[in-house]
């Protein structure tokens, strides 16, 4: 068998996990703790010569002329940037964000995780109201987790079938533009863009806790005190539990393929 040569790029704690598990006999696993593609990288890959690289979910900024030394790797990614499908044109790549089983697991990790988070404020999930806005994966697992525990849920959507979705799942549920009028404990976003303007700044004053990806809802000109983005929580939370998600992802999609 011919020796597998993997490296794994990102600061997420699941991918450390995971440049551990990837690693047997027949693989050679090279880790790396970077937050950009810079030139260590470049000499990185072009010295060690990768033929399976694994890329973090979002893409890592470029801080260099060119990026060396994937010319022959297979690509695992959780999303591409237009930079980085340009540099990796006509290239073997697998996006783990688009694989189901992935998405779902991760979806109950991040639920979990931020239960997990929420205890370490000292308070109880019980007996407590909390809006969630985006009715996706991860706000479906977390309404699931929070109401099986006695939480009040009400789901804020902007589209008609989402909003019918949660209504058919018991759930109290509001057009996002109507939910300054809903009274609550607990503000969870999980919706991946910048919509929280100044009205809904003044007007909801309850902690918000934002899932989404980073930079959050929050749109540029808002100022707020009580607000925390939480992105990346199952790498924080279960590193191991994580990396074993992700390394099904990735091994599954390469037995796909052969």
């Amino acid at each position: 068998m011919v020796n597998e040569k993997w490296l794994i790029i990102g600061q997420d704690a699941r991918l450390k996990s995971l440049a551990k598990k990837l690693s047997n006999e027949n693989r050679t696993v090279y880790y790396k703790n970077e937050t950009v593609w810079n030139e260590d990288l470049n000499r990185t890959a072009i010295d060690f010569e990768p033929n399976m690289v694994v890329l973090p979910i979002h893409p890592l900024p470029i801080h260099v002329p060119i990026v060396l030394g994937l010319k022959n790797s297979k690509i695992f990614a959780g999303k591409l940037n237009e930079e980085w499908q340009e540099i990796l044109k006509g290239q073997e790549i697998h996006f783990y964000l688009q694989d189901e089983s992935f998405i779902w697991k991760n979806a109950a990790l991040t639920a979990e995780a931020f239960l997990s988070f929420f205890y370490n404020t000292k308070q109880a999930i019980y007996g407590k109201k909390y809006i969630i806005t985006g009715f996706g994966r991860v706000a479906k697992m977390l309404a699931h987790a929070i109401k099986s525990i006695g939480g009040e849920v009400c789901i804020a959507v902007r589209s008609h079938i989402q909003l019918n979705e949660a209504k058919a799942f018991q759930y109290e549920a509001v057009y996002l533009d109507q939910v300054a009028s809903i009274e609550g404990d607990i503000f969870i976003n999980t919706i991946p863009a910048k919509w929280f303007d100044e009205n809904f700044n003044s007007t909801i004053k309850m902690p918000i806790y934002d899932l989404a990806s980073s930079p959050g809802c929050l749109q540029d000109d808002v100022i707020r005190v009580n607000y925390e983005l939480l992105p990346a929580l199952p790498g924080k939370y279960f590193p191991q539990d994580a990396a074993h998600v992700l390394y099904e992802s990735i091994i599954g999609q390469i037995k796909g393929r052969e």
